[in-house]
């Protein structure tokens, strides 16, 4: 693999730091003026498209050369070495040998394009809600359960939670509605569906037949929430036990 070309940076590194003996002065000039012809010469293959062999082989000389001047105070030699390497670079350029470049890095998706890919937590809340309103309980919980992993205290966790129970409590499915019932009163305490969880688990006891936990559970609620609608609905559920 061909390696980059140096900068004039890297020149004057070699320059600087490389510790190769010198030879004669002429000698050192007469060659940096054969590589400038060298150079010439590969410009003009290069305009007609020839392979760029030549281009490594002159690299490497100047690299050599490079090397050589070290130690030297002939300015004039090391603007000449720095010349020829910045045209040598143009030519690498220009006859398509320089490095490659990296590829550029995968683009991030779109927020829109993520999207598409797995929807946002408040889609899961919202798409569950329309479902519970056309009564497919069954889906809605999925969603309202999807939505509750993902944001377990989110600004509509106590919502989801409550439906979740409404949704059993609708099959019928009392003793499990009381349970999710609960975690709504429990997780959620200051949430505005405490209430309506209470009313609703002792309406679950009273269809399981048991009025007397149903009676405490209505109690609870007109003690504790007396300005709620829950409250008003317990206490007639009250005078019929």
């Amino acid at each position: 693999m061909k390696q980059p070309a140096l900068t004039v940076f890297g020149l004057l590194f070699l320059l600087g730091g490389c510790t190769a003996s010198l030879g004669g002065g002429p000698s050192l000039k007469k060659e940096v003026d054969t590589l400038r012809q060298e150079v010439d010469t590969l410009k003009t293959q290069t305009r007609q498209g020839d392979s760029g062999s030549e281009t490594t082989a002159l690299r490497a000389e100047l690299e050599r050369l490079s090397a050589e001047v070290n130690g030297r105070q002939d300015t004039n030699l090391r603007q000449q070495l720095e010349t020829l390497n910045a045209r040598l670079e143009r030519l690498e350029n220009r006859a398509g040998l320089a490095a490659a470049p990296a590829p550029p890095a995968a683009a991030k998706p779109e927020p829109a394009a993520e999207a598409a890919l797995e929807p946002p937590a408040k889609g899961f809340y919202e798409e569950g809600k329309l479902l519970f309103d056309r009564k497919d309980y069954r889906k809605a919980v999925e969603l309202f359960q999807s939505y509750l992993r993902e944001e377990p205290k989110g600004a509509n966790a106590a919502a989801a939670q409550f439906y979740i129970g409404e949704a059993l409590y609708s099959n019928r499915r009392y003793e499990e509605a009381i349970l999710e019932y609960q975690k709504v009163v429990q997780g959620f305490p200051k949430s505005s569906q405490v209430p309506s969880s209470l009313l609703k688990q002792g309406l679950s006891f009273q269809a399981l037949g048991d009025g007397d936990s149903a009676k405490l559970l209505y109690q609870k609620v007109a003690n504790n929430h007396p300005k709620s609608y829950a409250a008003g609905v317990a206490k007639e559920r009250l005078k019929s036990l």
